[in-house]
């Protein structure tokens, strides 16, 4: 382990084994470019939040030192992140997120405009989506704005474009854990404004937000009660002015409105709908994506040997992959909806509460992860139940390894 080190990049996880590897292999990368690893020392701390999990590492050749934290509870990202920021050795911090995507070139940029420019702090452009620009224009002004954080919005959209000194990271922060996910660097750029701290802007494209990440109405329930919690805290501590907890209290009130309003049940139905479908579109995507390059969904079952699996929801992604794996190498034995039935009748559909065949795995296609209705299934069958959102991101890790 390096006793001084110029940048740790803090990795918070929470069921994120799956994502290591990669991470650490994108990370190689951009030790490589320009051969950066010979000026600049860098170590990659873990912090795994979902102690049922051991975080296992591949053991290969690096330019860098890993280390990895176990919590022995779950802690929340805020304090994830608090905590390999203390047990980090770096000069600058770089907080990533465990499924972030960044260029080759990456590291090597920030670091050098960090350098030349002699700054506490420099956020980076990026891509929201493939061939779309996080920001076209020059966002010096709002970055650096204190009033338009509390005003308007989180001008920064995701930790990992940001690399900053160690020493700059205010006491308030690590001092004051928020116990609700979503806030927390929100809430860390609020008080390096307010320390008088001032962004250095890094135009060059180098961070990649994924489109399913953006902000809309699927989490704003629990970024609201993020920023009450904030609020709270900012309030409460005189970590703000009256009058700037008041702009922020404003904002936090005109998103009450916009996303959880009062709404008739009829309304809250079609937004539960848009929802489900705007999750279903980015599966579908997903898959096509893969289709386009030749990748096919079948083979994640081959390569793990998994010939014989049921399918669990028989809405419109289960029926895609029932028809994507039919007559090709991967039996579908049976589906499990309770709902469900086959108009042809040639296609068993059962209910969790029926005798069900062994099988190697089964598929579950919700659009989101239910741990309920997984636990439940793996204690019927006692195999593995894999997310169909998983399946397609590990074929694309995969396709690009």
């Amino acid at each position: 382990m390096y006793k001084t080190v110029d940048i740790s990049i803090i990795i918070p996880l929470y069921k994120g084994g799956k994502y290591c590897n990669n991470l650490l292999q994108m990370i190689q990368q951009n030790s490589l470019y320009k051969q950066m690893y010979k000026t600049c020392k860098i170590e990659v701390v873990f912090v795994n939040d979902f102690p049922d999990e051991k975080i296992r590492i591949e053991d290969k050749d690096r330019n860098f030192d890993v280390k990895i934290i176990e919590q022995e509870r779950n802690m929340g990202i805020h304090a994830s992140r608090v905590d390999g920021i203390e047990n980090s050795n770096g000069t600058y911090i770089i907080m990533f997120d465990q499924d972030d995507q960044v260029s080759d070139n990456w590291l090597y940029s920030q670091w050098n405009k960090i350098i030349t420019e002699n700054a506490e702090a420099c956020v980076c452009n990026g891509w929201k989506g493939r061939f779309r620009s996080l920001w076209k224009t020059d966002r010096t002004k709002d970055i650096n704005s204190l009033s338009y954080y509390l005003s308007v919005r989180n001008a920064i959209f995701s930790p990992g474009q940001v690399i900053i000194k160690k020493e700059c990271i205010p006491d308030g922060w690590k001092h004051n854990i928020q116990k609700c996910n979503g806030a927390d660097d929100f809430f860390l750029w609020i008080l390096i404004l307010k320390k008088g701290v001032k962004f250095t802007i890094n135009n060059e494209q180098l961070f990649y937000h994924s489109p399913e990440r953006n902000e809309d109405s699927i989490n704003a329930k629990a970024m609201i009660e993020s920023l009450m919690e904030l609020l709270g805290i900012l309030r409460s501590k005189e970590l703000l002015e009256e009058n700037e907890c008041t702009l922020l209290d404003d904002q936090i009130e005109r998103l009450k409105y916009l996303k959880c309003g009062e709404k008739s049940k009829k309304s809250r139905a079609q937004e539960e709908k848009h929802i489900k479908y705007n999750r279903m579109f980015f599966i579908l995507l997903n898959w096509l994506n893969l289709k386009n390059q030749g990748v096919e969904i079948e083979d994640y079952f081959i390569k793990r040997d998994y010939r014989n699996i049921a399918i669990y929801g028989m809405g419109y992604i289960g029926e895609s992959l029932y028809y994507e794996l039919y007559k090709g190498h991967v039996n579908v034995k049976y589906a499990i909806d309770r709902l469900a039935a086959d108009f042809r009748k040639e296609f068993p559909i059962y209910k969790i509460e029926d005798d069900l065949e062994p099988v190697d795995a089964v598929v579950l296609t919700t659009t989101e992860e239910n741990e309920e209705i997984i636990q439940k299934v793996k204690e019927k069958l006692d195999c593995p139940v894999i997310m169909i959102s998983e399946i397609l991101w590990t074929l694309g890790i995969e396709t690009a390894e």
